[in-house]
């Protein structure tokens, strides 16, 4: 199941290492015909505002030749980075229309309120989710410019053009939302990674609330878990969901907890469910591997 025309070749990005995966059609789903993890020195990324900082460009570099000299000749692919590397806000405008030659700028504008960096050094992309007559929701994905501006070169002068930039997070939901039953019922979605927590709820398709946060030592996923909830039932009055589906690390712990907090069914997302053909080996990367085929399905 490949409904987007994207190149067959998926990047996922992280401060400690490259991952190329391989994805193809098949009779009942996508293929994993290829995935491999390449390591990055511990100084390839620094700490900085929403995105992290490309400090050690030779470490990326490198990896990427050694990427397409085992992969092979490939000029185009999609980039998946954490969700923690952007910023996801659902935005409230009174009046817009992604017509309007300044509807960038007003989107800009009204980001502007809601984080404490300026919006101009941000690249950013929008969907509007909903619209009341003049009034639209959008959902708006922002990263930092200088950030993706340089990965994206060091891509180009390794002999790849990426063709799209989204979180992974988004992309483990593309991969599952295509395959349940419509309904306009409200589902949670946890994505949990070593270093990430991201929570969102949809109404049918429509996003509610997404939030992307850095796990420290000062929380643990079970505190998230409890403060997430929290907000959701004071914010939306989400007592129950018809599904929560639990992503990434952990997951069995993690599902036993949503069920309890949540009194809902509780699906865990696994990669074999997925795809009719993957690698030997996915410890550990299940969900960034769902996500690789939710770039083909969104």
């Amino acid at each position: 199941m490949m409904a987007r025309a994207f190149p067959p070749d998926v990047i996922v990005l992280d401060t400690d290492g490259l991952l190329h995966v391989r994805v193809a059609g098949g009779k009942r789903g996508a293929r994993i015909v290829q995935s491999k993890l390449y390591r990055l020195a511990a100084d390839t990324f620094s700490t900085a505002v929403v995105t992290p900082e490309l400090t050690n460009e030779a470490s990326l570099a490198e990896a990427l030749r050694r990427l397409r000299l085992e992969t092979g000749r490939w000029e185009r692919g999609s980039l998946l980075l954490p969700d923690s590397w952007f910023r996801m806000n659902l935005l409230d405008i009174p009046s817009f229309s992604e017509g309007q030659k300044d509807a960038l700028e007003v989107v800009r504008w009204t980001l502007k309120r809601t984080i404490p960096i300026p919006p101009e050094s941000l690249r950013i992309s929008y969907q509007v989710v909903s619209r009341t007559n003049n009034a639209a929701k959008l959902l708006v994905v922002s990263a930092m410019e200088k950030t993706l501006a340089a990965i994206e070169r060091l891509f180009s002068d390794g002999g790849i053009e990426i063709v799209m930039i989204e979180p992974l997070g988004l992309n483990v939901w593309n991969a599952i939302a295509v395959r349940e039953l419509a309904t306009a019922k409200d589902r949670l979605f946890i994505y949990v990674r070593d270093r990430e927590f991201t929570t969102a709820v949809f109404r049918g398709s429509q996003p509610l609330f997404i939030r992307s946060r850095n796990l420290s030592g000062e929380r643990s996923v079970q505190q998230e878990i409890r403060l997430s909830a929290n907000y959701l039932r004071d914010a939306l009055r989400a007592e129950g969901f018809e599904n929560c589906y639990v992503a990434g690390d952990r997951t069995g712990d993690i599902a036993t907890m949503v069920a309890s907090e949540f009194s809902s069914p509780v699906r865990t997302v696994t990669l074999r469910d997925f795809v009719e053909e993957m690698p030997s080996d996915t410890a550990g990367l299940e969900a960034e591997l769902t996500a690789c085929t939710g770039v083909f399905t969104g």
